[in-house]
Formats: structure tokens, sequence, C-alpha cells
């Protein structure tokens, strides 16, 4: 079993709801926590196969940066005029993802299989 990290927005939680929301209807509800600190040390403690948050949150960068340090894939999404939409992976980091809001939901299943794939991969 894999465990990723959905990493809630402060600013927005009308915006966690949502996405949690499609956690939930993509049935990933067992495999996905959410984690409501930003704290440094707490982000530092966090042990998982991947994280997944949006890229304008606070803290976003203590949490690509610990996604870098750990090799953790890692998937954010945007609204921003220059998010793609499907999953992106980032061609100078290696397991870290984009994606557009818009299509989150659709994007989701690809980085889980993506998380599963990795760890398999590792135990052997």
């Amino acid at each position: 079993m894999i465990k990723l990290l959905y990493i809630e927005d402060i600013r927005r939680p009308e915006r966690n709801l949502e996405y949690k929301l499609i956690i939930k209807r993509l049935d990933f509800e067992k495999v996905i926590e959410y984690y409501d600190s930003i704290e440094l040390d707490d982000v530092a403690q966090i042990v998982a196969d991947g994280v997944i948050c949006h890229a304008g949150m606070a803290a976003y960068n203590v949490v690509k940066t610990f996604a870098e340090e750990n090799k953790w894939p890692f998937l954010s999404y945007s609204g921003g005029v220059d998010s793609p939409p499907r999953l992106t992976e980032n061609k100078f980091k290696k397991g870290h993802f984009s994606v557009d809001s818009d299509y989150f939901e659709q994007a989701l299943p690809e980085f889980v299989d993506y998380c599963r794939y990795r760890k398999l991969s590792n135990k052997e």
C-alpha cells in the first residue's frame, strides 16, 4: 500500500473540500491522507510515497524542497495561465509533476499509478 499526502492549502478551505471530494469520488481515500500543517518541523517529519499540493499555497517551496531531498514524487496543481492540461513531468526534476487545477481529476489516477509503480520498483 502506498501513502500519499495531500497538503491542504490553509488559505482556501473551500478548495480543500473540493479536492477531497474528487479524491473520494476516485476512491483514493485509502492511499491519500490529508495533512494540514505547513510548519517546517512538521513537514520535515513527513514519511510518504508522494505529495500533492497547490502551487500557490503558503510554504509551497518548503514542500517542494523536501520532496526533492526525500525523492518523493510531487504533484502540484495550479490555475495559472501556463499550467498544463495533463499530468506533465518537470524535465529538470524527475518525479515532479504539474497539472492545471481544472484537470486535477483526470491527472490524479496517473500520478497515483506512478507512485505505486515507483514504490514497487524500489522493493525489488
